[in-house]
């Protein structure tokens, strides 16, 4: 039994080192990729240069992108965040007929490949008139980023104790300083998790924003996209790409260490 247990824990290794692998070899390639000094993509680098950050940061079709990703991102993150926290704490705190189907269909975007909502979202807003537009993509953008809040949000609120806010309304508290000085500050871990994932989602959608963004709010992925289609792999894409992945293992990090955000997903 000793052996046949030692030999099933060396199995379950064996699979989080080949996982670790797998996730974690891209990421190195794209890093140590960034600081080629040649004038095209190579792994590995035969020299080692700062160049392709220098450039990286006076490319503005770059910026532009950067800035069209940053502006949706936010605003995105900022509805998805407020409609699923309302959405989650319903869901959690009520009951009531369709509770299922209602949760149900605030998830379904997790179900369904994007292209499929990217060509549904491309005829209703040729009907609506607000394809290409920066509002029609900003509510592409939140219907996909929903699902994440809800769900963050609903194990946020599903950890929140009730008796907290009972008793804070039975001492006199009335209900807007109950929602500023009690459930707030306890909510306030999922939120914050609930918006890092939101954005994060939006900023690296691609297949949506592809169809629906139109040539004027060409978002950065899309841009990278465009790019490597049309000239393969630039190097200051390479670059940006390893700035950005540095900035998110670091929020994860960050908001694991400090938030537990394991715990909320």
């Amino acid at each position: 039994m000793k052996l046949h247990g030692r030999l099933i824990d060396l199995v379950w290794i064996a699979i989080i080192i080949i996982g670790f692998i797998v996730v974690l070899t891209p990421i190195f390639v794209i890093f140590l990729s960034s600081f080629n000094a040649s004038e095209a993509f190579r792994f590995p680098p035969r020299g080692y240069s700062l160049r392709w950050y220098v450039a990286a940061f006076s490319r503005p079709e770059y910026a532009a992108a950067l800035r069209v990703s940053m502006i949706v991102g936010t605003i995105s993150t900022a509805l998805a965040v407020i409609i699923g926290a309302l959405s989650a704490r319903a869901l959690i705190k009520s009951e009531f007929r369709g509770k299922a189907a209602t949760e149900g269909l605030l998830l379904a975007p997790l179900a369904l490949p994007h292209i499929v909502w990217a060509v549904g979202l491309t005829q209703i807003y040729a009907r609506i008139g607000i394809g290409g537009s920066l509002i029609g993509l900003v509510l592409a953008h939140t219907t996909l980023c929903l699902p994440f809040a809800v769900r963050i949000m609903m194990t946020t609120f599903s950890q929140l104790d009730e008796t907290l806010e009972g008793a804070a309304l039975s001492l006199g508290a009335s209900q807007s300083q109950v929602l500023r000085t009690i459930t707030l500050p306890l909510i306030w871990p999922g939120l914050l998790t609930s918006a890092v994932f939101t954005f994060l989602t939006s900023f690296n959608e691609v297949t949506v924003s592809v169809l629906i963004a139109g040539s004027r709010y060409l978002t950065y992925p899309v841009r990278v996209y465009s790019e490597m289609r049309s000239q393969g792999i630039d190097p200051t894409t390479v670059a940006l790409s390893a700035m950005f992945v540095v900035v998110a293992v670091a929020l994860v990090l960050i908001g694991e260490r400090m938030f537990r955000w394991s715990s909320r997903l």
